[in-house]
């Protein structure tokens, strides 16, 4: 396990140099998973990340374990844009930035005058990057939406579900919101690279279910070619943990109570590991038992057996039983010495205590300023001449205001009337113990200590 012994106070002003992105400088005003975990992607990376939220909506995220795992290196002010003073101060904030990422209503900025140009008026090559659930523009630019909208609008819903006949399912957690951040990510520096290059800004409008959509793989293209299920009908791709095409592509049940994947599909090794199961090779042109007449052999190209057709159906059997009888590392070590794909469905007690996890330093210690020593997830993406770091815990709400603001020109005069006016709050971390209610709904593991140790009355 990989302990950091971060800085709890990362000054604004020396933020260590490091990583691939170091000197990128973006500028993040929106809340949610969507568009601030772009920001943790690019953070890790070393680029300096500067979070703005609303001095009156703190995000949902604020003060949970998720935001401290997820907003490590980052700097936290607040903004009331609907202000004179907001909007001058956001305005310093995009001539400091390379990259803005936002995600507020479609036009939100536009109405204060914040528009696309007007921020290239002052910074030319800003990359800007509008997260959203259904696009800048179409008859559904005004709808609310969650990251189930975008699973749901998107089609990917809709081939989900424990078989033909069952209803739609969702994929947790959260899977719409991680893969538009990961989009927006790609996007947003796809615009620096650009700006860099030409000189020159450009803007991206992501609709969260527009990249569910792309995610699709060849499903629309066989539904707007081939024909799909009518309403009410049978949906063929709903089949659960299975593949939709191939047996013995799926999850199986073990001798000691775990599960494990196996995908027998595919040539050389993969399609010779048949007959251990007592199945013939796919192609073999020899007899399947119990088959009907005409069904007992393949074609010498097929590297599988259909999963709805007899012979899929008994090898799928087979191989449920064969998995049945033994443990997960007595099936592991069969499959991996035939070059068989398989893994065990792996909980957080396997995660905590596997070598590849150790390996890779997969999981992490840092110190959280509300909680305290924590375990969570490490740094992925291992660059090999600058390695992506973490250097800072998560910020708390406003926590570099007053740094900021006075490198932008405000005295600490101004800086009080703002808090004065409620222009701009702070929470320290017995705040956001209270007001996130933390040890009342259960999120700290040692209340006690943990609420001594930030002063919470």
């Amino acid at each position: 396990m990989k302990v950091f012994h971060n800085a709890l106070n990362q000054k604004f002003s020396e933020y260590p140099q490091f990583g691939v992105l170091r000197g990128v400088k973006v500028f993040l005003t929106a809340t949610n998973i969507a568009a601030p975990f772009a920001g943790s992607l690019m953070a890790e990376m070393g680029a300096q990340v500067l979070r703005v939220e609303a001095p009156n909506i703190a995000c949902t995220s604020r003060g949970t374990t998720m935001c401290a795992q997820q907003h490590r290196n980052e700097y936290s002010i607040t903004l009331n844009t609907a202000t004179k003073r907001g909007q001058e101060l956001f305005m310093k904030g995009i001539e400091w930035a390379d990259i803005w990422i936002e995600a507020s209503r479609p036009g939100s900025y536009d109405k204060r005058g914040l528009t696309d140009e007007a921020c290239w008026a002052v910074n030319p090559k800003l990359a800007i990057v509008h997260v959203s659930g259904y696009g800048q523009f179409g008859p559904y630019k005004d709808k609310a939406s969650y990251d189930v909208s975008g699973q749901a609008m998107g089609g990917y819903m809709y081939v989900n579900g424990m078989s033909p006949t069952s209803s739609p399912m969702k994929v947790n957690p959260s899977l719409s919101d991680y893969m538009t951040a990961y989009n927006a990510c790609i996007c947003a520096l796809a615009g620096h690279i650009h700006a860099l290059k030409w000189g020159e800004g450009d803007s991206c409008d992501i609709a969260q279910y527009e990249h569910m959509f792309k995610l699709l793989e060849n499903y629309p293209s066989v539904w707007f070619n081939k024909g799909y299920p009518k309403a009410g009908e049978p949906v063929p791709y709903r089949t659960g943990n299975k593949h939709d095409v191939s047996a013995c592509f799926s999850f199986y049940d073990t001798k000691d109570g775990s599960a494990i994947f196996v995908g027998m599909v595919g040539q050389g090794p993969t399609a010779r590991g048949f007959p251990m199961i007592g199945m013939p090779a796919p192609g073999s042109a020899e007899k399947v038992p119990g088959c009907p007449e005409g069904a007992d052999t393949v074609d010498g190209k097929c590297t599988g057996y259909p999963l709805f057709d007899p012979r899929g159906a008994r090898a799928d059997a087979l191989l449920e039983k064969f998995c049945a009888e033994r443990t997960a590392a007595e099936l592991e070590k069969i499959f991996e010495e035939a070059s068989i794909p398989c893994q065990k469905v792996f909980g957080p007690e396997d995660i905590l205590n596997d070598p590849q996890f150790e390996a890779r330093e997969n999981i992490a210690e840092w110190e959280d300023q509300v909680y305290g020593p924590m375990k969570g997830i490490g740094v992925i993406n291992k660059f090999k001449k600058h390695p992506s770091d973490i250097v800072c815990a998560a910020p708390l709400f406003g926590e570099h205001n007053r740094e900021v603001f006075k490198i932008w020109g405000l005295s600490d005069a101004e800086i009080d009337d703002m808090y004065a006016k409620g222009e701009a709050a702070q929470w320290s971390a017995a705040d956001t113990a209270r007001n996130k209610m933390l040890k009342e709904w259960g999120y700290f593991w040692d209340p006690e200590r943990q609420a001594k140790r930030i002063g919470l009355e």
